[in-house]
C-alpha cells in the first residue's frame, strides 16, 4: 500500500524534515508512528495523503508516485483515505451529522443514501444520540469521536490518525484507541502518530520510529 525509499522532505524554509527514510505498510496493517515532537511524524502523514510532495526519494501510495503525480489525482486519492487529527478540524458551524455526512457529499452521494451511513458510523462510535447537536455541544473526546466517525464513513482503505489522543485523558484516549484498532480488524489499513506511549502497551502493534526525521525502527 505504502513504499518509500531514501524518502526526503525539505520544506521552503530549509528545514529537513525527513531525511533517507525507507519504509514499507502492507495493506491491513496497524502501525504506530513514535519519536519525538519534531521527528518527522506529522511530515510523513502529510506525504502519504499527498500534504505536500517529497524533495527527493520515492513514495508511491496506492500505486502513485507521490512526487510525479497530478494534482486531480492527488485530490482522488484523498477521497480514498479517512484523517483523523489531532485538532478534530471540525466545522463547528454544521451539525454532527452534517460534519461525518461531508466525505459522502463530495462523492456526489444524495441525501437519501447517506442518512442510513451516517447514523451507522455515528452509532459505532457511540454518538447517535448526538446527530444533531453541533461541536461546541461536545467534550474534546466526543468531538474526536466524531472525527474518527466523518473519517470512517466512506469506508477508506487506508486511515491516517494524526495524534488522535493527544488532547484526551487516558480513559478517553484508550477508548479512541480501541474504535481505530477495531475499524483495522474490518480491514482497514490505519497508522497513527503518537507520543501517548503507554497506548502501545494496551494496543500492541507494529511501532515505526523516527528521530529527527531519520527511521530509526521498524522499516521491517
Amino acid at each position: 500500500m505504502i513504499e518509500a525509499e531514501r524518502l526526503m522532505l525539505r520544506y521552503p524554509t530549509g528545514k529537513v524534515a525527513l531525511s533517507g527514510v525507507s519504509l514499507r505498510i502492507e495493506p491491513g496493517e496497524f502501525v504506530y508512528l513514535t519519536g519525538e515532537s519534531g521527528a518527522g511524524k506529522s511530515s510523513l502523514l502529510r506525504l502519504i495523503y499527498g500534504g505536500v510532495r517529497p524533495t527527493s526519494g520515492s513514495m508511491r501510495v496506492h500505486g502513485l508516485d507521490m512526487r510525479q503525480v497530478k494534482e486531480t489525482k492527488v485530490r482522488e486519492l484523498r477521497r480514498r483515505i479517512g484523517i483523523v487529527f489531532q485538532d478534530h478540524k471540525l466545522l463547528f458551524s454544521r451539525t454532527v451529522f452534517e460534519n461525518v455526512a461531508l466525505p459522502l457529499r463530495v462523492q456526489g452521494w444524495t441525501t437519501e443514501r447517506l442518512i442510513p451511513r451516517v447514523r451507522k458510523v455515528l452509532e459505532y462510535v457511540g454518538l447517535a444520540d448526538r446527530l444533531w447537536a453541533y461541536p461546541e455541544a461536545l467534550s474534546g473526546g466526543e468531538q474526536q469521536r466524531v472525527a474518527i466517525a466523518r473519517a470512517m464513513t466512506a469506508n477508506p482503505p487506508l486511515l491516517l490518525a494524526d495524534e488522535p489522543t493527544g488532547n484526551l485523558d487516558i480513559d478517553t484516549a484508550r477508548l479512541v484507541l480501541d474504535y481505530l484498532v477495531g475499524l483495522n480488524r474490518q480491514g482497514t489499513t490505519v497508522i497513527m502518530s503518537t507520543h501517548d506511549l503507554h497506548l502501545l502497551e494496551s494496543h500492541p502493534a507494529r511501532i515505526v520510529q523516527l528521530h529527527a526525521g531519520a527511521l530509526v525502527g521498524g522499516a521491517a
